[in-house]
């Protein structure tokens, strides 16, 4: 199924590029199908070049009948793609060579060069050999086919791409508002510059009142949306430019086009590096983010992530009337383990602990590391006896620990509101639990001495 979707899309796409071919009928400034094909190869992988060969076969041959320069026109057509994706699977990251700044530039650069060396040296020398067009128009053609190319891959092929990769997002309320808001913008913007309505505006440079609209996508909603935006300015200056409308008509189709491609391939250019730059930025900031509240030797949440979330549970537990508790653990002789051992163990020690609270809890709730040898858990709609037995799960889980050295743990609780109303205050009245219980297995571990020394001593 999907390869027949393939073999379609590439021949619609061909046709549609066809369709707007002027003096020569193979031969088109726009073509879609090379980002198709590029697309596909890239997603898809090389083996299913046979499909894109017999789609441009098929596409040639409704064109200009059974000719034998279609066989050469359709094996430029599949080089030029099967080199592309080469050359993006090995130099620029693959399908995901939009994400990052570095491997987009690379994206565009071997682009180029595929264009610049295939396709159309290909199809223009097999259109001259069969006699389709005269041999003085060779540099025309290679021109008209290498613009028509790099055009449809950098229209087409970023969103085959991105829309392949991973699960899409659902946006919020706002920024959907605000991708309508930039698309009924660019095509307000599209219509004064490259139609000419409701209003004429010549002898400026009105193509470049679209530039900021293209920023605006690539560096607030993402490269789908940039991507998006590109088809429909692409579609707009297309349109406009052939109703011998707009900034680039220069008095005949060909020429016209020639310079609509001479914009297009540089602002998707721009726009797809700027949105990579932007995603990059974003993922950069949400790492940052994410290390700023995580313990970095445990991977839990720390102290300024921990009072946030008592801060949440806190305002909740208020809106519902429901409690919540509020452990405070302290790991037993964790000192003795580093004195003896070494810090490296006494830090795996810490690491094992982390790893066997965090099982104990449940998914709602929130384990914490407070500092050193202390971690706190916080458990969402919990109670006191709830809270007992999320430590006696711990307690037990830690006995069942095999690993050197044995560990031991004790605990403190603290429930809301009846402990404190505040994030201070829940975390001073669970150490103080905490002290209590190890002041009382303090006394219990001297009696336990005397008793053994008692024997002895009689």
């Amino acid at each position: 199924m999907v390869l027949v979707s393939v073999i379609i899309g590439y021949f619609v796409a061909g046709r549609i590029g066809l369709g707007l071919s002027y003096e020569y009928a193979a031969a088109s400034l726009i073509w879609p199908g090379a980002g198709v094909a590029v697309g596909a190869f890239v997603v898809l992988g090389y083996r299913i070049w046979p499909a894109i060969f017999g789609s441009a076969v098929a596409l040639y041959a409704s064109v200009v009948g059974p000719d034998p320069a279609v066989l050469g026109m359709a094996a430029g057509n599949t080089a030029e793609g099967l080199l592309s994706a080469y050359l993006i699977n090995r130099y620029a990251g693959g399908r995901h060579a939009l994400q990052d700044p570095r491997n987009c530039l690379r994206f565009a650069g071997v682009v180029l060069l595929a264009c610049l060396t295939t396709a159309a040296t290909f199809n223009a020398f097999s259109m001259v050999i069969g006699g389709l067009a005269p041999g003085i128009a060779y540099g025309e053609l290679w021109l008209v086919q290498c613009l028509g190319s790099a055009g449809g891959i950098f229209l087409v092929a970023p969103l085959i791409i991105q829309h392949t990769q991973g699960t899409r997002e659902r946006w919020p309320r706002r920024k959907l508002t605000e991708a309508c808001a930039l698309s009924l913008l660019l095509l307000v913007s599209g219509l004064v510059v490259f139609f000419e309505f409701p209003v004429t505006l010549r002898g400026f440079t009105n193509e470049l009142i679209c530039l900021p609209l293209l920023m605006w996508a690539a560096l607030r909603l993402g490269r789908r949306m940039a991507v998006g935006a590109l088809l429909l300015l692409a579609v707009l200056a297309i349109g406009g430019t052939l109703n011998e409308a707009g900034p680039f008509w220069r008095g005949t189709p060909l020429t016209s086009l020639i310079v609509v491609q001479i914009f297009l391939v540089p602002s998707a250019v721009m726009t797809l590096l700027m949105a990579a730059l932007a995603s990059e930025y974003s993922i950069a900031e949400a790492q940052l983010r994410e290390l700023v509240v995580t313990d970095p030797l445990t991977g839990l949440p720390n102290y300024r992530r921990l009072l946030e979330v008592l801060s949440a549970e806190i305002a909740q537990a208020n809106r519902t009337d429901r409690t919540f508790a509020v452990v405070f653990f302290d790991m037993d002789g964790l000192k003795r383990i580093n004195d003896r051992m070494g810090h490296l163990v006494g830090s795996r020690a810490v690491c094992r602990f982390a790893d066997t609270l965090q099982s104990a809890c449940r998914a709602s709730d929130t384990p914490a590391r407070y500092g050193g040898d202390e971690f706190v858990a916080v458990l969402s709609d919990t109670d006191h006896e709830g809270a007992k037995l999320v430590v006696r799960r711990t307690a037990d889980r830690l006995a069942e620990d095999r690993d050197e050295p044995r560990l031991s743990v004790s605990a403190g609780i603290a429930v809301y509101p009846r402990d404190g109303g505040t994030p201070t205050t829940l975390l001073s009245a669970a150490d103080r639990a905490l002290y209590a219980v190890k002041a009382q297995k303090a006394t219990s571990q001297r009696r336990v001495v005397r008793l053994r020394e008692w024997p002895n001593a009689s």
